[in-house]
């Protein structure tokens, strides 16, 4: 007697596919997206999207869902109240870096992984960064509003200033600061002093001198960048008491969080000349009051909080959430944990 054949390779793909998307079709709840990498990625895995921002606690959807794919919301904030809706949760991926919004440890507690998009932005806000203080050096704002009112002698009375040479101080040396610090002392022959309780003179890039505290930066640096998180520990990290040890013509750059920095005082250190400027693409308050003291000073740079909106960026950043969406719903780690929950 032959022996028994089932059916080819092909056609067990075929079954083993079939079984596996109506036995183990994953909800992913997606309340807004930024790309369309990631719903794409997570159609092509077999998974059930559920495109809807939930309007209340009570919307069956948390119940059902195994993962979140999702970004920081001013509407939504992922508490107790609601991740105790979750019952079949695994997962929230999200595709910022910034993960403020979810309460990490309690999710951690519930056996809920939380997962960013790790580096998928770091070029973009490093590049804006680098934007931010070529503007402030070469006066961009008040030049280009002398020209827009033909005054073309503003030439004689404001100067620009070379970055060649001068200090970058970085509090912060994650995916972004590293990035920063290498534009701007390849790219434009800059010092870099850098504090980071990660970073030491033995684990150092070339080009890179770690300090030990942060008032070394404040002191010493003509341009300081922020590239930390924001958590309660470090709001307002910087303040009338840092802004006053900075030099007279010092740069201060914010692409990270708002309420980082205390904008009061920043206005009345930029209003008596303590620093020479700054640029922002974080605030306290988002959107930016129309009438807020920050937009009186041209020698205050801002931006709607986009340094990560490169088209390649938000790619990557909703990709890269995907992909460690999938990784942990098929029980694997994740590429980007932000937590440490103990998964089966």
């Amino acid at each position: 007697m032959k022996p028994f054949v089932v059916c080819d390779s092909i056609i067990i793909r075929q079954i083993t596919t079939a079984f596996r998307k109506e036995s183990y079709m994953f909800k992913v709840l997606i309340p807004r997206t930024i790309s369309h990498t990631g719903t794409e990625y997570l159609k092509e895995k077999g998974c059930e999207l559920l495109l809807s921002a939930p309007a209340s606690l009570e919307d069956p959807v948390w119940e059902q869902c195994h993962a979140i794919l999702t970004g920081p919301s001013r509407k939504l904030r992922y508490d107790k109240n609601l991740l105790d809706r979750c019952e079949n949760l695994k997962v929230i991926s999200s595709f910022s870096a910034g993960v403020d919004y979810i309460d990490t440890a309690y999710a951690e507690k519930l056996g809920i992984q939380v997962t960013n998009s790790g580096d998928a932005n770091s070029n973009a806000v490093a590049e804006h960064t680098i934007f931010f203080m070529l503007a402030c050096a070469k006066n961009h704002q008040i030049m280009t509003e002398a020209v827009k009112k033909s005054d073309f002698s503003i030439r004689k009375d404001v100067f620009n200033t070379e970055l060649s040479g001068l200090t970058l101080g970085l509090i912060g040396f994650g995916n972004i600061g590293k990035l920063v610090a290498r534009k701007a002392a390849m790219g434009f022959d800059m010092k870099v002093i850098v504090y980071d309780h990660h970073l030491t003179s033995g684990n150092a890039p070339l080009g890179v001198t770690p300090v030990s505290s942060p008032e070394e930066v404040y002191k010493n640096a003509d341009v300081i960048s922020l590239h930390v998180p924001y958590s309660e520990k470090n709001r307002y990290m910087i303040a009338k008491r840092q802004l006053d040890m900075m030099k007279p013509f010092a740069i201060l750059i914010n692409v990270s969080r708002g309420g980082l920095i205390r904008e009061d005082d920043l206005i009345q250190a930029v209003k008596d000349k303590k620093i020479k400027g700054a640029a922002l693409d974080v605030f306290e308050k988002e959107p930016l009051p129309a009438d807020s003291s920050l937009l009186q000073y041209e020698n205050i740079i801002v931006s709607p909080h986009c340094a990560a909106n490169t088209r390649e960026s938000l790619d990557r950043m909703e990709l890269f959430a995907a992909m460690d969406i999938w990784r942990v719903l098929n029980g694997e780690r994740p590429e980007f944990p932000v937590n440490h929950p103990i998964l089966p």
